[in-house]
Parts: structure tokens; sequence; C-alpha cells
């Protein structure tokens, strides 16, 4: 097991056309869960940027989830990652990008806020989109006054 203490470990498979298509953004929180049972990994870790990781001997890690309060406190984790994909995938599947966008906004930050804490390509990818669809609906969104762009601190309005 995985633990990033610092920067952002993504977990990335190549689509068929070559792409990167990224299955999971660690920061500063576990990598790779859903493999904890398995005798390999299924994808690739890529450091998006320098990290610190803690590796933690899966043996060990098994061992210490039959203790209660580690079993816990391990199945409140999954079910908050697991609610955080079912709101990617529910993303996904919206339209437009300015729906995605909202959807993010709304599912990922504090009161229709966001610090992006990623690059508007990153963000772009997570999205399903382009980056000139991004920049394009941001825009539009910022004309209409339903969004307020400071740095990198969104904002609905």
């Amino acid at each position: 097991m995985f633990f990033v203490l610092d920067g952002e470990v993504r977990l990335l498979r190549r689509s068929r056309s070559g792409d990167d298509v990224i299955l999971q953004r660690a920061r500063l929180g576990f990598l790779a869960e859903a493999s904890l049972d398995q005798p390999s990994y299924h994808c690739d870790a890529v450091a998006a940027q320098e990290s610190a990781l803690l590796a933690i001997d899966r043996k060990v890690f098994v061992e210490a989830l039959r203790r209660p309060e580690m079993r816990d406190k391990w199945s409140d984790h999954l079910a908050r990652e697991l609610r955080k994909v079912r709101a990617q995938s529910e993303r996904l599947s919206l339209k437009t990008a300015r729906e995605r966008i909202v959807h993010f906004i709304e599912t990922e930050g504090e009161g229709g806020e966001i610090e992006l804490g990623r690059s508007k390509k990153d963000w772009a990818a997570e999205l399903g989109i382009t980056h000139e669809a991004l920049d394009r609906a941001v825009a539009r969104m910022e004309r209409a006054d339903e969004l307020l762009v400071r740095g990198t601190r969104l904002r609905l309005r």
C-alpha cells in the first residue's frame, strides 16, 4: 500500500489510441486501494510532480485491518472514495462542458467555490473535454456572470 504524503501521484492506463486515462489522483491520501487484495497492480502510477510516498507492507496493512478501529476507518475511507468515483462518473455523463464545470465545482468544492490545484490541461482531461473547450466554456460562463475566476480559485455565482 502507498500513501501520498506530498505532491500528486496518478494512476493511469493507456487507451487503445495511446491517450492516458487517469483513474485516480492521489494527494495526501492512499493510492491504488483496489489492488490491496490483488497479486499485482492493474495500472501505472506516475508522479505528476515531485512527491513523497509512504510504502506500507501489504501483509502488515491487511493485519492492521483485523483491528475493528482500523477496519472502521478503512471502510469510511473507501466509502468516501466510492462517492468521489460516482460523482466523477455522473459528471462524465453530462453533455456540455458548462454542465461538467458546474458539477465539478458543486461536488468537489465547498459552497460553490473551489481552489483548482491543477493545471487547466489536467482539469480538462479530468472533465473529459479538451482544454480548448474548457477555455471557451469558462470564458462564456464569465461573460454570462455565472462564474468568477480569481487565479486558480473558481466561484459559481
